[in-house]
C-alpha cells in the first residue's frame, strides 16, 4: 500500500484548483485555492511563487478544510509543490 501524496486537482463545483491533503474511501479532504488574501474575514495562506506556471501572481489557499466526493474532481494537475505546513485535520 502506497502512502498518499498531497496534490492539486480541479474542483468541478467551482472550476478552480483545490489542494488535496488526504483521501478516505470515495472522498477527498481538500483546501480551496483562490487569488484573494482573505476568505470573508479569514486570512488565507499565501503560496509564492505560484505553482501554476501560467500564473505570475501569488496563490492563496483557504485554511478551512473541506470534504467532497472524488467524482467531483479532475485528474491530478502537474503542479510540482508540497506544502508541508498544510496537514489534514483529524
Amino acid at each position: 500500500m502506497s502512502k498518499f501524496k498531497k496534490h492539486f486537482r480541479i474542483y468541478f463545483k467551482s472550476n478552480h484548483p483545490a489542494y488535496i491533503v488526504d483521501e478516505e474511501g470515495d472522498y477527498y479532504f481538500f483546501h480551496r485555492v483562490t487569488s484573494s488574501p482573505k476568505s470573508g474575514t479569514h486570512k488565507n495562506w499565501k503560496i509564492d511563487p505560484n505553482p501554476n506556471p501560467r500564473k505570475h501572481t501569488p496563490m492563496y489557499i483557504a485554511k478551512m478544510e473541506q470534504k467532497d466526493k472524488k467524482a467531483r474532481f479532475s485528474k491530478k494537475l502537474d503542479y510540482e509543490i508540497d506544502i508541508v505546513f498544510i496537514k489534514r485535520k483529524k
